[in-house]
């Protein structure tokens, strides 16, 4: 279950996105800093194909993937007061992502002073705080780290790597938009650099915006290019999100808005953390499991039961979209669709699989 902060700036919509994507009431109001504790909840990731292999298993149980989301207080920008500070830092540093909310709407009932509504320059912005924050961290380890290697040489891969890092975010280079070798990652891991982590970037524009796609073309140039953007209006997901399943899904198709806000943050978060969806179905269950991209099948089997992990033997492996087609698991069988697979093998994105192991 991967752990997202969503962060912005003041009455950019992070809470009513927030309530959006969770399902839950977090109060919002149109005045900064409403929100002054995190509002932590979990969002379900919506999943069609999962529900139509339940249903051509006729499983008693379904079970789909999660994503724990924390709305923390609003960063307040320089000589504001508010956000900005050891405490409020340290918990994104405890975020696995971010989910970054930019404001493109304007709304005279939302006052904008403390964001404004050019999207590309909060992100500019928020990108030198984050920057900031990230060295005073890092300087304070380089200087440390360097009066070590005096003492232990074998310290001075790492110092070079902290020092390095410690010169990026001074200059205001987020550290995700250079390379690192792993042993340079493992030498940053300690201080759990802000900028290291992956971003996405969420442009909430107003219900009616002719041009969503200007405003993200803005931003992405204004990003990393690693970072994903994508454009949402949290209004509307929001007002949708009370509608019964059905009544949602129409009005989303009657704007050409998909499966909607959560769907597309979902995509761009697995992205952006490299995670893969992957599935065991039958009568009794239809689970959805993450895995990191790369992952071989003994990891993925390790995701669904630490016992499956250490006594493998072989995984027998078919994509989900076969299984559905073929009418379930057992008649994909019988159709010669599934293939058996090693430990080593890589597990791909929508692969179902049933491990066979010894305890």
């Amino acid at each position: 279950m991967a752990a997202i902060g969503i962060i912005g700036f003041p009455n950019v919509g992070k809470t009513t996105l927030f309530n959006a994507l969770t399902g839950l009431s977090a109060v919002a109001a149109p005045h900064p800093f409403t929100t002054t504790e995190p509002n932590v909840g979990v969002a379900r990731v919506p999943d069609p194909d999962l529900e139509r292999a339940a249903e051509v298993e006729q499983s008693a149980k379904i079970v789909f993937n999660t994503i724990d989301l924390s709305d923390v207080p609003a960063m307040a920008k320089q000589g504001h007061g508010g956000g900005f500070g050891p405490q409020y830092f340290g918990r994104l540093r405890e975020m696995e992502a971010l989910a970054v909310v930019l404001r493109a709407f304007e709304d005279d009932a939302v006052p904008a002073t403390e964001s404004g509504t050019d999207a590309a320059a909060q992100a500019e912005e928020l990108l030198l705080e984050l920057c900031l924050a990230d060295h005073d961290v890092l300087a304070r380890r380089a200087d440390r780290l360097g009066r070590e290697v005096s003492t232990d040489p074998g310290k001075r891969p790492a110092a070079e790597a902290v020092a390095r890092a410690a010169s990026l975010v001074e200059a205001g280079t987020p550290l995700r938009a250079e390379t690192w070798s792993p042993a340079e990652r493992a030498a940053l891991r300690d201080s759990a650099p802000i900028t290291l982590k992956p971003a996405v970037w969420l442009v909430n524009v107003g219900e009616n915006d002719p041009d969503p796609a200007a405003a993200v073309q803005r931003v992405e140039a204004a990003v990393p290019g690693s970072d994903v953007v994508v454009a949402i209006s949290a209004k509307l997901e929001e007002e949708a999100s009370r509608l019964d399943p059905a009544d949602r899904e129409e009005l989303f198709a009657g704007l050409g808005l998909g499966a909607g806000a959560l769907a597309r943050f979902v995509q761009a978060a697995h992205r952006a953390l490299g995670l893969l969806a992957f599935y065991t179905v039958g009568p009794k269950e239809a689970h959805a499991w993450t895995a990191r991209a790369g992952s071989t099948m003994r990891e993925a089997a390790g995701r669904i039961h630490s016992d499956l992990e250490r006594g493998f033997i072989r995984a027998e492996v078919a994509p989900l979209d076969v299984v559905i087609d073929d009418g379930g698991w057992d008649e994909a069988k019988r159709l010669g669709h599934v293939r058996v697979e090693g430990k080593d093998a890589p597990i791909g994105p929508g692969d179902v699989i049933v491990v066979r192991f010894s305890v």
